[in-house]
């Protein structure tokens, strides 16, 4: 067996450990490139030659979307550690958060991103915002979130609940890295660009616990401009792509 081979063996031995089949073991340089249908497809970054498995949303929004964050039934525990974000967890083709390590590769070797946050209520009511400059530093930098300086940058039907945590670190239960003294990511139950614990009206907790019904203090999976707290998300799913010029 030839080197060439064996790396392609490696490759779908990995990929069938996230439920990824050896035909979609073709690599492409972003989302934008692979084929029309949403679905799961190998990445390699040109700039850094980091190739992992992403799924791609192809059939909504314009299409080209790596989707780094899912959520719709609670079926995964997204109150983890610092390794398990940075690695990612879950299912490609269910509940999963794809690695800070890997948002960071693609962002950071093919230059700024659009952000697109979508979300869903219990009531099938729907909303997304956009979120121009989106990057992630390095694991040096504490994966901290970069977005355009610009506040009125973003735009869509959700109105803002994120664009607070640009510039912050982020955090989990075992690396506090906001600035509140509280430890955000134990209040809130949930590995996230935490900033002050997310008390004010524009924050937000897409990490946060899963339940149909609200929880007591910060925890629960919210976003503060679509009924907050007391108003759980059903949905949420958080996807990037170079701007569309």
């Amino acid at each position: 067996m030839n080197p060439h081979q064996s790396l392609f063996l490696l490759l779908v031995v990995a990929a069938s450990s996230l439920g990824v089949t050896a035909a979609e073991t073709r690599q492409y340089r972003s989302c934008a490139e692979a084929p029309a249908q949403s679905g799961v497809y190998t990445i390699t970054v040109a700039a850094t030659g980091t190739t992992f498995q992403a799924f791609c949303e192809q059939e909504k929004y314009g299409g080209g979307w790596l989707v780094f964050q899912n959520r719709y039934d609670g079926s995964v525990n997204f109150n983890r550690s610092w390794e398990h974000y940075k690695t990612g967890f879950g299912n490609l083709r269910q509940e999963f958060w794809l690695g800070l390590e890997k948002i960071h590769q693609v962002t950071a070797g093919a230059g700024e991103h659009d952000l697109l946050i979508v979300i869903e209520n219990f009531t099938d009511y729907s909303a997304h915002e956009i979120y121009p400059g989106f990057r992630v530093e390095n694991e040096t930098e504490h994966y901290k979130l970069r977005l355009s300086a610009d506040e009125h940058s973003f735009y869509g039907t959700a109105q803002d609940a994120f664009w607070v945590y640009r510039n912050d670190k982020f955090s989990t239960y075992d690396r506090i890295n906001d600035i509140s003294i509280l430890g955000c990511a134990i209040v809130t139950g949930s590995g996230y660009w935490h900033y002050d614990c997310g008390t004010g009206y524009r924050t937000s907790n897409l990490n946060g616990q899963y339940s149909r019904t609200p929880l007591g203090g910060l925890r629960g999976l919210w976003w503060g401009t679509f009924g907050g707290q007391q108003h759980p998300l059903r949905k949420t799913k958080m996807m990037i792509r170079r701007p569309v010029t």
